[in-house]
């Protein structure tokens, strides 16, 4: 079991080739938007993401620096990318390369 977030497998989901994963948060880090990329490779319904922390796809392998950066580098105003490996509903993981970009305004 993962300490934060269910189950964890070592089983490697594989992603579709060319598929484009997006998700959008509030300031808080919740999750307000995903594409049906997103929802697969989570393996999670849209009902059990919306509102929920972005980080319930964290997986325990990844260290804690790693996001701390993320926070730091947004709150900077500056995009972050870096290779993740995320945690599905099932526990199995997936590895995607992260792009964010913070929306100073709309």
């Amino acid at each position: 079991m993962s300490k934060n977030n269910g189950p964890v497998t070592q089983k490697e989901y594989p992603l579709k080739e060319g598929i484009t994963i997006v998700s959008r948060t509030d300031l808080h880090g919740n999750i307000i938007e995903a594409n049906e990329d997103f929802i697969e490779a989570s393996g999670f319904e849209w009902k059990d993401l919306v509102g929920q922390p972005h980080n319930i796809l964290r997986h325990p392998d990844v260290p804690a620096a790693v996001f701390k950066d993320f926070w730091t580098t947004l709150q900077a105003g500056k995009p972050w990318s870096q290779i993740v490996k995320n945690r599905r509903k099932n526990g199995d993981h997936y590895w995607v390369k992260a792009n964010a970009t913070p929306i100073l305004s709309l």
